[in-house]
């Protein structure tokens, strides 16, 4: 059957524009008891995911198909669980007092959409209504009540399961060898000379050097995602960074500096690891592939100006390890509470699905393909 559910989403998937959305808008997925699912709903069901795969995978085209069936399948069998959900909730009679809805409905748009103007455009963009809208938020208190009732949140996870995980499964808790990093970045000029940057980078790199404390320094003027944190990473493994930087970062001495160095593109997944000296010229340049492949490597003994070098830099970098640790097992004391907390989200899993599998088995359910 799911063969033959991925060939009709193949067809209103891939069909040519103009019948595609035909199809989408008018045909039946399926029917589960007396509600009926379209395609429409299921691709606005996968849209993130498919949206995604559009992105990644543009010039895959058959991995692209592999990965937009498989999202459009698995929002279906969701689709259609949802129902089975909703119609065993009214035939139990509870009621829900509207003016739960409305709260629930005013916090979804305080955390989502911040006001009702935000709300309206995204729903304008989605094709939805606020009716439609208010219908989703209603649907969403009714299958939370109802896995409420069906799947315990007083769940126990005995110490010998959490020990028997452990030792069946220490290779997820081995880590590599590794080290607290903080990073500064400096990006070039969207147009012009990336001069400014270098010289900035330079100028951070003789502050440090003389003392100033490198998070003051991150926290000043670093670009990168950790600005706030005082360029702080936390503990990275050596495939956390791309090679380029994972080799300097691990050949750093605790407590200092990396010389000032650059990444610069080199074609479709690919890049140069640039090492500046300290009057500015590159001396060493590394070549990459994204993200852990050396491919090749110049020097310049006497330094490289801008105009000697593959590429042109994009970003120029600081590194500082404050501290190092070598590669180890994690003890049980460590990870127990991950432990407890995955084995609880797989045996809630388990009786979901159990639930569900009930409710299917007493159920009617018809695919249209």
């Amino acid at each position: 059957m799911i063969l033959a559910i991925l060939a009709l989403v193949a067809g209103t998937v891939f069909a040519p524009a103009q019948e595609r959305q035909e199809r989408v808008a008018n045909g039946i997925a399926a029917i589960a008891n007396d509600s009926v699912i379209t395609w429409q709903e299921v691709r606005q069901e996968a849209g993130d995911a498919l949206d995604l795969y559009q992105r990644t995978y543009y010039n895959q085209p058959a991995e692209l198909e592999r990965r937009r069936l498989a999202a459009m399948t698995e929002s279906l069998e969701h689709l259609i669980d949802r129902q089975l959900m909703l119609f065993d909730f009214k035939t139990l009679g509870i009621v829900i007092p509207e003016g739960h809805i409305d709260d629930m409905i005013r916090d979804r748009i305080k955390e989502r959409y911040g006001d009702r103007v935000t709300l309206t455009k995204s729903l304008f963009a989605q094709g939805m209504t606020h009716e439609s809208f208010r219908q989703r938020t209603r649907d969403d208190v009714i299958t939370s009540i109802m896995r409420r009732r069906n799947v315990s949140e007083a769940l126990l996870v005995s110490p010998a399961k959490i020990e028997h995980y452990y030792s069946t499964n220490l290779t997820e808790f081995q880590l590599s060898d590794q080290v607290r990093l903080r990073m500064i970045v400096i990006n070039r000029p969207a147009a012009g000379s990336p001069d400014d940057a270098l010289k900035l980078a330079n100028d951070i790199k003789g502050r440090v050097d003389g003392g100033k404390p490198f998070g003051e320094e991150a926290t000043a003027y670093s670009e990168g995602p950790y600005r706030k944190e005082g360029g702080l990473w936390g503990w990275v493994g050596e495939k956390k960074l791309l090679k380029g930087l994972t080799e300097i970062a691990f050949n750093l001495p605790t407590g200092q500096c990396s010389r000032v160095v650059c990444r610069a593109g080199a074609g479709e997944n690919a890049y140069w690891i640039y090492q500046y000296n300290p009057a500015g010229k590159v001396t060493v340049a590394r070549k990459y592939t994204e993200p852990h492949v050396f491919l090749e490597e110049k020097t310049f003994p006497n330094g490289a100006d801008l105009e000697d070098l593959p590429a042109l830099p994009s970003e120029f970098y600081l590194l500082f390890v404050d501290a190092r640790e070598s590669a180890h097992t994690r003890s049980l004391q460590e990870v127990r509470e991950e432990i407890e907390k995955e084995l609880l989200v797989q045996e809630r899993s388990r009786l979901e699905r159990k639930w569900i599998d009930r409710l299917r088995a007493k159920s009617f359910v018809r695919y249209y393909f």
